[in-house]
């Protein structure tokens, strides 16, 4: 059964910012935003971003290791990342070698 946190959840005058972490039954870990309303209109001319990262079952373990708590992967990535600090996640994968897939959609 799929695990799920979610990191952030905001809502001001720039719209709303959604993003959650899965974690599959199959041992991948999905991360998956969704961005809504002005702030994503200056950026991108539309209203709506949507998007996710996939995480192999091996690069989850390279995850947790970079993490480097004792918690369960859910639990360091609510720790670490909820909340404002989500915005660094992805900079931290990318910083510790953690390769994961990506898919994006602009849209209205």
């Amino acid at each position: 059964m799929p695990r799920k946190i979610v990191l952030r959840d905001s809502r001001d005058e720039g719209g709303t910012q959604h993003l959650e972490a899965t974690l599959m039954a199959s041992g991948e870990l999905v991360v998956a935003g969704q961005d809504l309303g002005p702030g994503v209109s200056e950026v991108f001319g539309v209203s709506e971003y949507e998007w996710a990262w996939t995480i192999s079952p091996a690069e989850c373990k390279k995850l947790h290791a970079a993490l480097g708590t004792a918690s369960d992967l859910m639990s360091a990535l609510g720790e670490q990342f909820s909340g404002e600090r989500a915005n660094g996640l992805g900079s931290f994968l990318d910083s510790h070698g953690i390769e994961y897939e990506s898919w994006s959609r602009l849209g209205d």
